[in-house]
């Protein structure tokens, strides 16, 4: 696994070892000979029959390098690759993104496009069972604490003002359920892309009005129009089995709370 210390990685890698053991690599660059070489062998002495591939940078509003993220996404996951064309390893788990499908696109979801592009070729030139994994907006405990829904939760009981696109729409899945899939439901659809998400669009509002009810308290915001990608049409169109969406909004609002 890589991206094991990101919080669907270490979600995860919890999961995994519940059962089973899993191996972590910390995932740089390989770019030069030696560090090529490096990987090589780690891969090789790992011997893996399950690859889980996470690393990634982008996805944060901060991570803004442009460089990095094509450094990061396009060649890191094709250096990865490359390291394991040898290994005759069962499935290869390349985490991309929900938002490789939209209209609008950024740095972050144009590289993500771009990797799940070198995985399909990997997978036709050297036969490789390769599925590129699209996760929607996945929430929950141990998410950090700038994103939105930590962030309005933050708010509520602070009562600081924070900015609110409340039309902004998103398929919200919590965190056991995205693993719940992952692990036991799409062995069936091998190979390809396979997108995570509940099959629900919620604007930001009615994530805020559910928070509210759970915390008793009102939002203090300033409504506002954050990012230009944002719209009414970003969720699965077949979506997986869920805990009920306000179930999962409490269970991490009390971990937050604490």
């Amino acid at each position: 696994m890589t991206g094991s210390s990101g919080f669907i990685g270490s979600a995860l890698k919890k999961r995994l070892e519940l059962n089973n053991y899993v191996d972590t690599i910390k995932f740089e660059n390989f770019l030069d000979d030696y560090s090529h070489s490096h990987l090589r062998n780690t891969i090789k002495i790992l011997n893996p029959d399950v690859i889980y591939h996470l690393a990634a940078y982008g996805n944060h509003s901060h991570q803004d390098i442009e460089y990095k993220i094509i450094e990061s996404n396009i060649n890191g996951t094709f250096d990865l690759l490359q390291a394991l064309q040898d290994i005759n390893y069962k499935a290869f788990y390349n985490f991309s993104s929900s938002s490789v499908t939209l209209e609008t696109q950024t740095f972050y979801s144009a590289s993500k496009k771009c990797a799940e592009l070198i995985c399909n070729a990997y997978r036709t030139k050297y036969n490789k069972n390769i599925i590129n994994i699209r996760p929607y907006s996945v929430f929950g405990e141990g998410e950090a604490k700038f994103r939105f829904i930590p962030t309005v939760i933050r708010c509520l009981l602070s009562g600081e003002e924070m900015q609110l696109d409340e039309n902004a729409t998103h398929d919200w899945i919590y965190i056991n359920d995205f693993i719940d899939a992952l692990l036991g439901g799409i062995d069936a659809l091998l190979s390809g892309e396979t997108e995570i998400g509940t099959g629900i669009k919620r604007t930001n509002k009615e994530v805020v009005t559910m928070l509210e009810e759970i915390s008793g308290k009102k939002l203090n915001y300033k409504p506002a129009k954050l990012r230009a990608y944002d719209n009414d049409n970003w969720y699965c169109k077949k979506g997986v089995k869920h805990i009920p969406f306000k179930e999962s909004l409490k269970n991490t609002f009390d971990y937050y709370a604490k």
